[in-house]
């Protein structure tokens, strides 16, 4: 699976791995192999890690505790005491380390809980900081992706413009083309 990463921040990417919260919800972490290609693909290992069913279950329940804590502060409102907890426990453990080998390169691997880890303390840092005040939802209807908005001006829309800004353009484009061919002839 071919996993994508518009977001802004590893945590945000993350909270996104489950499509159309909303209504027909598609998760995308069914197994625990997906979560080490989720990983590999981030850039945050640079091998396979060994994933158990309850490392997924625990991924799942962080990630829902990131959009959550992330939607909860958009909409001004206190994170829950759990997922406050939840968070906290996660990011105070080991988290994923850079190794730099003899040879001068670098190799990233670690555990799934160190996966995790990682994932929890970017979000505390997302929150600790003043980026936090430019993390959005996206505006295309079925779209519950959070993206880091650092455009210029603080006006993006879309989780991303090959994703939903080109499916909303497309959209757009399409109801004035009906509206043109609606028209009365002589108006237009």
């Amino acid at each position: 699976m071919k996993f994508v990463y518009l977001s802004g921040r590893a945590c945000l990417d993350f909270a996104g791995t489950v499509k159309r919260r909303d209504s027909e919800r598609e998760e995308l972490l069914t197994e625990p192999k997906l979560l080490s290609d989720w990983a590999i693909q981030a850039g945050l290992v640079d091998a396979a890690i060994d994933v158990t069913d309850d490392d997924l279950a625990t991924a799942i329940a962080l990630r829902e505790a990131i959009y959550r804590t992330v939607t909860a502060r958009i909409e001004g409102r206190r994170p829950t005491l759990a997922d406050v907890n939840l968070l906290n426990e996660c990011a105070s453990r080991p988290q994923l380390t850079p190794r730099l080998l003899r040879t001068g390169s670098v190799r990233r691997d670690g555990t799934a809980l160190h996966l995790l880890a990682t994932l929890a303390a970017d979000l505390l840092d997302l929150v600790a900081g003043a980026d936090i005040e430019n993390v959005k939802r996206c505006a295309h209807p079925g779209c519950t992706r959070l993206y880091l908005d650092s455009s210029r001006a603080r006006n993006r829309q879309w989780c991303g413009m090959s994703t939903c800004g080109n499916r909303a353009k497309v959209q757009a484009f399409r109801a004035r083309q009906r509206g043109r061919e609606q028209m009365p002839s002589g108006q237009g």
